[in-house]
């Protein structure tokens, strides 16, 4: 409840997820690659292999190539907003993905 977690990164993903009002009293963290289903992955965990999923842009105004810097969910907002000359959403805080504008 105080954020007092070591500072590794799955302690920052669950400290960063955490919520009072909704979470529950007790977070289960399975060991990595281990799934409570058959198979696939649930996006549920912590680890690299379950957090990162591609993000692809394509058509005018896009160059192409690949581009392996970290992009946050917020980023995509300002990004679209700005191919499509309408004004961010009130509230964006993300920051526009310049390097793969034309």
């Amino acid at each position: 409840m105080n954020g007092q977690v070591l500072e590794d990164y799955i302690s920052r993903a669950v400290r960063n997820g955490f919520y009072p009002q909704r979470s529950g009293d007790l977070i289960v963290i399975p060991e990595a690659y281990y799934l409570y289903g058959a198979a696939g992955t649930t996006h549920g965990t912590p680890f690299n292999y379950d957090t990162h999923v591609p993000l692809i842009f394509l058509g005018t105004g896009i160059k192409a190539g690949q581009y392996h810097a970290p992009v946050a969910v917020n980023d995509i907002a300002p990004t679209l907003a700005l191919l499509v000359g309408v004004e961010a959403p009130s509230g964006s805080v993300g920051r526009i993905l310049r390097e793969m504008l034309q």
